[in-house]
């Protein structure tokens, strides 16, 4: 099984490149070899020479090569005898200082204060091999760590400095690395605000939403403090400026008042106004209708349907076509009640009713305005109502889509509009979109036809 490098080894060969190609690029019998020699050094200096003495020769160009390999050093004989030698020595002192220790104790004390080491350098190396190389040479350590630029667990700094001369068992502080200091900021704009959390409290940051008017999606970050690309310490509060919602809005009653007047009134509650003229009673360029109507809450910045009298409406020549005011509608079918109606340049109001006649059949008309108000029967047991759409502006395929996709059926009719760019579009429904009705009944809408 091969060795386990030590790591005083492995450091010193990381501070010489080619000792390390060269050791790493040799057999691993040949690397047990010289890790081998190198655990056999007794003393932590002798060790840190063979440390030294394996770096130089492994990057050495003067060293014998056969294959690549560098062969260890020969440990003489010489070596071996003067090293018992030694050991006999020592134990003879040992048992004079044990058999004599009540006469030297003085002495004993002394010889023990006065052992030094040297303390080694272990900055730029890890934590681990820093403590390793200080139990080599009989000193302690103490890890106090420091936000630096090297990573995490490099020393960056000792106390004593290296080379001094210390008492053997003298505590060597070391500063730690614990990486760069703070967190890198991300870039949270145009993220969605509760994303955006997400990703602060996984970072150990906190964040203080602010609303702000904008022209992005509601609930999305449009800026942020601090900025993308700085670092903050943990805990740092972030500032997310986010869009909020587009305001709600009352509609304004503008019936009755000039076009440019309404539009006014509109502009300076937020809204924008689309301007429809239509054959009317009342005085040219009064509105006549609006939609949608007063009072109703709408999101800032939408626009509101003018109907506008083009003057006079003009008369029909078959009154047998145009009914007026009164009943004479009453048993028709809504389709053709409307468009006999809608010869006659006018439109028509329908309300439903619960009645014993036939679903879809007129059971009373009257005037109301420009306009014919029509009470349909909704049968005896009207289904339950909802919302009808609003589709005013959509061309006529999309509209009468969504309306039978809400259930209801669609009565289509061609008005004329003198603007041509309108052509196509429903300019107008009824019942009107945003109220009730019971499911299934026929939703009247009016197409622009141009020419008119």
């Amino acid at each position: 099984m091969a060795r386990r490098i030590p790591a005083d080894l492995e450091d010193a060969l990381a501070s010489n490149r080619a000792a390390r190609d060269r050791f790493w690029a040799m057999p691993a019998e040949q690397k047990d070899a010289w890790v081998g020699w190198v655990d056999r050094a007794r003393m932590p200096g002798a060790r840190r020479r063979r440390v030294a003495e394996a770096v130089n020769r492994l990057s050495g160009p003067s060293v014998r090569r056969e294959s690549g390999v560098v062969a260890v050093p020969r440990e003489q004989a010489l070596v071996w005898v003067l090293g018992v030698a030694l050991l006999a020595v020592i134990a003879a002192f040992l048992v004079w200082l044990t058999l004599y220790r009540h006469h030297h104790d003085s002495s004993a004390a002394a010889v023990a204060v006065s052992s030094k080491s040297s303390v080694p350098k272990v900055v730029g190396i890890r934590v681990q091999s820093a403590q390793f190389q200080l139990r080599q040479a009989k000193l302690g350590s103490k890890v106090e760590h420091k936000a630096a630029k090297k990573p995490k667990g490099i020393v960056v700094g000792q106390a004593p400095k290296h080379g001094a001369s210390v008492p053997q068992g003298t505590v060597v502080t070391l500063l730690v690395s614990n990486g760069p200091a703070g967190v890198a900021m991300p870039d949270f704009t145009g993220l969605a605000a509760a994303d955006a959390l997400k990703a602060l409290q996984a970072r150990g940051l906190s964040a203080t939403l602010k609303q702000v008017a904008s022209t992005q999606p509601p609930g999305t970050v449009v800026a942020q403090s601090p900025e993308a690309g700085k670092r903050a310490q943990h805990g740092t509060q972030v500032v997310l400026q986010v869009a909020k919602g587009k305001t709600s809005v009352s509609v304004p009653s503008v019936t009755g008042q000039t076009a440019q007047e309404a539009s006014t009134a509109l502009q300076h509650a937020g809204l924008r106004s689309t301007v429809v003229t239509v054959p009317s009673t009342q005085t040219k360029g009064t509105v006549v209708a609006q939609h949608p109507t007063p009072g109703t809450d709408v999101a800032q910045g939408s626009s509101v349907r003018l109907n506008v009298s083009e003057g006079s409406a003009p008369t029909t020549t078959s009154s047998a076509t145009t009914p007026q005011a009164g009943n004479g509608y009453r048993g028709m079918r809504l389709s053709q009640a409307v468009q006999s109606i809608t010869q006659g340049r006018r439109q028509v109001i329908v309300e439903y009713v619960a009645s014993s006649m036939p679903a879809g059949v007129v059971v009373g008309s009257a005037t109301a305005g420009s306009r014919l108000r029509l009470q349909v029967s909704a049968g005896s047991q009207p289904s339950a109502s909802v919302d009808v759409p609003d589709v005013t502006g959509e061309d006529a395929a999309t509209a009468a889509g969504d309306l039978r996709s809400a259930g209801f059926s669609v009565v289509q009719m061609q008005w004329p509009v003198s603007d041509s760019s309108q052509d196509g579009t429903v300019v107008d429904e009824t019942p009107a979109g945003g109220q009730q009705a019971p499911g299934g009944v026929a939703i009247v809408i009016y197409v622009a036809a141009g020419g008119g």
